[in-house]
Parts: structure tokens; C-alpha cells; sequence
């Protein structure tokens, strides 16, 4: 496929982008150990966005793998797994956002954020914060034990490592360079996502 655009994510921000039915777009860990959230909107209609639980739902599992579709909540599909590395992602957790980071660490001070990145990233396209729901969480380590019991570990990730999403629909798209340091989340760091958008073939 030919490349239409390539995009490195400082630690810790976002960006959002036009990505239209049978365009690519590759999620690159250039370091490895280091979560991107995904959002994802239909175009000109914002209200239909990823919902991660009826991709849950549809796919029967709370782990997706190369061939999996990741669904709108209208049961829609917007985005198809064409290839991926590491085939350990998280559906379950919000963003990272300043009341996580009171609620979770105590910190007050103004802790970059998931959810803030997503806020500024979106405003370009019109798309209120109101909007903002569950992301796909790619390269997140989240298990779930038989009690039910919930930890996030290391992310499985190496450097680069990569998932390939196909778009379903004309879509707008936000990714963050997720901002988690205090936990294993990130490996206690937080490092550069890499994005490379393909057209179509």
C-alpha cells in the first residue's frame, strides 16, 4: 500500500485524522512498552463512535486478534485488525484523565491526560467532548482473573511492534501517547507512538 502520511505522538499527547473507508492505518510502539488509545468517529455523524462494548459483544471475547472487528455503538463495524504483532489490547478502562489521576495518585497538579489530549485532538473536527467514551486501548496489558479481579501489567510490546486497522466507514480518528507513568500501565514511563496512514488499495 502507498503511504499517505506518517506521524510521530510525543509522549504523553494526541492527534486526530481523517481516515476513509478501505485506508490503513498502522499503530506503531517505536519503544515498546507503551499504550495508544484509540478513538473513532463516523464522519459527519460523531454521534455513531467505537463502542467498546458491543465490540466486546459482537466478538465474544474481551481480547481481539488479526481478523476481529472493532464496532460502533450502533453495531456497526468501523475498523477491521488486518495484522497485528502482539494481540494484547484492553477494552475495559476510560482514559486516563485529571480526576483518575486525584482519585488514583493524589495528584492535583495539571497531569497530562488521556482525555484532555482527546478533547484538544477532537476540537478541529467539531466533536464536543460529551462524545468522548471507552477507547481501544492497543498494546494495553489488562487480565482478568477467574474471581473476577482486574490488573493491568506491562504492556507485551517491544519496539516496534504494530496493529494495522482497516477503516469500515469514512471515519475521524484520535490516538493519544497515553500519559500513565505512576503504573505498570507504561512500564513506568512514557514514551512515542508511531502512526503511518495508507490509502487505499
Amino acid at each position: 500500500m502507498l503511504m499517505k502520511r506518517e506521524i510521530t505522538i510525543s509522549p504523553q499527547k494526541g492527534t486526530a485524522f481523517e481516515l476513509y473507508k478501505g485506508e490503513r492505518v498502522k499503530v506503531i510502539d517505536l519503544e515498546g512498552g507503551q499504550v495508544a488509545d484509540l478513538l473513532a468517529f463516523r464522519q459527519g455523524e460523531p454521534e455513531e463512535k467505537l463502542s467498546t462494548g458491543v465490540t466486546i459483544d459482537n466478538n465474544g471475547s474481551l481480547y481481539l486478534k488479526k481478523g476481529d472487528l472493532i464496532y460502533s455503538n450502533r453495531y456497526n463495524p468501523l475498523l477491521l485488525i488486518v495484522e497485528d504483532t502482539v494481540e494484547g489490547h484492553d477494552l475495559l478502562h476510560p482514559p486516563c484523565s485529571p480526576e483518575m489521576y486525584r482519585f488514583q495518585y493524589n495528584i492535583r497538579d495539571n497531569h497530562p491526560s488521556c482525555y484532555m489530549n482527546f478533547v484538544e485532538s477532537l476540537k478541529e473536527y467539531g466533536i464536543d467532548e460529551s462524545l468522548i467514551t471507552t477507547p481501544f486501548n492497543i498494546f494495553m496489558n489488562t487480565r482478568v482473573a477467574s474471581d473476577g479481579s482486574v490488573e493491568v501489567k506491562e504492556p507485551l510490546s517491544v519496539a516496534g511492534d504494530y496493529i494495522i486497522l482497516e477503516a469500515q466507514a469514512d471515519l475521524i480518528v484520535a490516538v493519544t501517547a497515553c500519559s500513565v507513568e505512576e503504573s505498570a500501565c507504561n512500564s513506568y514511563r512514557c514514551t512515542a507512538i508511531g502512526l503511518e496512514i495508507y490509502q487505499k488499495l
